[in-house]
């Protein structure tokens, strides 16, 4: 089995995996259950449409479950973790957390949330950060977790 390695420029804001996209399976046999499609981390005026999106945009368009972790910097540098897992229904379950966002405001830190589908990673705007949220469509109202 090959596994593709990647890697980014974390200086330019390009996308940053903490690990390559790999599969998992329930025992060692049969075909992959999860798709693990890594990570990206996002700054202010950066671009991302990197391999881990392409990964996970693809899972979901087959109908495959798969992970992915999108960490989006604000302007002061506090992270915003988008953790997202689709299933082999096209849904995908989004879990926000700003915990260690400091402008953050009052309420909870931590939100969920079920979306339909997510755009294609092709396109980015110069001098933006390309937010994973920009990209989900068709979802339900946040809920605390």
């Amino acid at each position: 089995m090959a596994t593709l390695a990647v890697t980014g420029c974390a200086s330019s804001g390009e996308l940053t995996p903490s690990r390559s996209p790999s599969s998992t399976t329930s025992g060692g046999t049969g075909p992959a259950a999860v798709v693990d499609c890594g990570s990206e981390r996002i700054g202010p005026g950066s671009l991302a449409a990197g391999d881990a999106r392409r990964c996970f945009v693809e899972a979901v368009a087959a109908g495959r479950a798969a992970t992915l972790e999108s960490t989006v910097l604000d302007t002061e540098g506090d992270p915003t973790v988008y953790s997202l897992t689709s299933d082999t229904r096209h849904g995908i379950s989004v879990v926000e957390d700003r915990s260690e966002a400091r402008f953050r405001g009052a309420g909870p830190a931590r939100w969920r949330f079920v979306c339909t589908s997510i755009d294609s990673a092709e396109e980015t705007r110069p001098g933006y950060a390309d937010l994973v949220v920009n990209r989900l469509r068709g979802c339900t109202s946040p809920e605390p977790v």
